[in-house]
């Protein structure tokens, strides 16, 4: 055994470890992701298109229903019966715009967009290595960062601001025909009150954030399964491994995001409406 396979050895033992290697190992191929993804040959395009599709259907429904709860359960029976005991009824629209769009449609629609995907891709590529697939397409010469990782990573990058608006208008749409009758206010005035909170940088902070999100969840899961254990029971281990540390990504970048971009734009906090 080499000297550095004795290292390796030695290190697997120390606690973090693991969780360092994924790490290094994440960062080296998102670099190799935006190289290749700029560079010609662009062959990759058709494969991005097939992925986002695959992605957007298996996500609409589930999607649909997580902010179809939430939105009924939290923003109208339970924020919305707040406000009204507060006197401020009105309010309501404007206070879950500025909710939706910085914080909870992230939340839910993340969390449903980021699970779906993050598993499924990590499940095709790792069955395709435990079938030997991709070393038959190195024995070809193909590359398979940019056939497989670059095309998958494109299309979860640039389709989860789509889901992301998906989302939003969900929710504004349950909120705008439910809450004005049952919190007992006029939709003239409850849609005026939103318009008014509407402002550029929240749209082009969500575009980003989303961006953000999708390009972390992609490479991921590409990189988990690329490296999967032997068998199916290592495939299964990659996925539940790649659900948990995009989920977690995906919070703590939400957190750190809107930190900066509140302190940033601190004008923005103010509630108008």
């Amino acid at each position: 055994m080499t000297k550095q396979g004795r290292l390796g050895e030695r290190a697997a033992g120390v606690a973090g470890y693991g969780g360092v290697r994924t790490l290094g190992g994440v960062t080296l191929l998102l670099v190799d992701v935006l190289r290749l993804a700029v560079r010609p040959p662009y062959y990759w395009v058709g494969e991005a298109v097939t992925q986002a599709s695959l992605a957007i259907r298996r996500t609409l429904v589930p999607l649909f229903a997580a902010v179809l709860a939430y939105n009924v359960g939290y923003s109208i029976v339970y924020f919305g019966g707040l406000l009204g005991a507060l006197g401020a009824a009105d309010r309501q629209g404007s206070g879950i715009f500025l909710g939706q769009i910085r914080e909870i449609d992230v939340w839910v629609t993340s969390m449903v967009f980021c699970g779906i995907v993050s598993s499924a891709v990590c499940a095709d590529l790792g069955a395709r290595k435990i079938r030997e697939e991709l070393d038959a397409l190195a024995v070809l010469g193909v590359d398979k960062r940019r056939a497989l990782a670059v095309p998958r990573v494109v299309a979860v990058t640039l389709l989860a601001p789509v889901i992301g608006f998906i989302g939003l208008l969900l929710a504004m749409g349950v909120n705008y025909v439910i809450a004005p009758p049952y919190l007992g206010v006029a939709r003239g005035p409850y849609f005026d009150s939103i318009r008014q909170s509407v402002f550029a940088l929240d749209v082009y902070a969500f575009i980003i954030k989303y961006l953000l999100i999708g390009l972390m969840t992609g490479v991921v899961s590409c990189y988990k399964g690329f490296n999967v254990g032997r068998g199916a029971e290592g495939v299964g281990k990659a996925v539940n491994e790649t659900v948990v540390i995009v989920i977690v990504g995906m919070w703590t970048l939400d957190m750190f995001y809107n930190l900066i971009y509140q302190s940033l734009f601190p004008s923005l906090a103010v509630l108008r409406g």
